[in-house]
């Protein structure tokens, strides 16, 4: 699949998974993320899992492992801001050979 660009989208956070996904396991809402409890998938750092839309639409689904105010050791692991209003990931974000972008203050926008 070719790299897609996509005009900013702004980031919503799914209230539950049957929001995030429809019955194909496919995300319906470019740019949502849905926030992994630690119930359902524990860590040992206090690090949350986020599933995330490709911002640019097409239904892929990807995660992020993130932590407020500082990037977890395990990587593949991204800084979160904290905010859940207008998130922000350091680094970028990369669907490899798809989508590559930035999520800041609440705002996806491609490379």
């Amino acid at each position: 699949m070719s790299e897609v660009k996509t005009e900013p989208v702004a980031a919503t956070f799914a209230e539950s998974e049957a929001a995030f996904f429809d019955e194909n396991m496919r995300t319906r809402v470019p740019g949502a993320l849905l926030v992994i409890s630690q119930d359902e998938r524990p860590t040992d750092d206090g690090s949350e899992y986020w599933y995330y839309s490709c911002p640019c639409g097409c239904g892929a689904a990807g995660a992020v492992r993130v932590k407020a105010g500082e990037k977890p050791a395990q990587s593949p692991s991204w800084h979160w801001n904290g905010s859940k209003e207008t998130p922000t990931l350091m680094p970028s974000v990369h669907h490899i050979g798809h989508w590559h972008g930035w999520l800041t203050d609440g705002v996806w926008r491609s490379c």
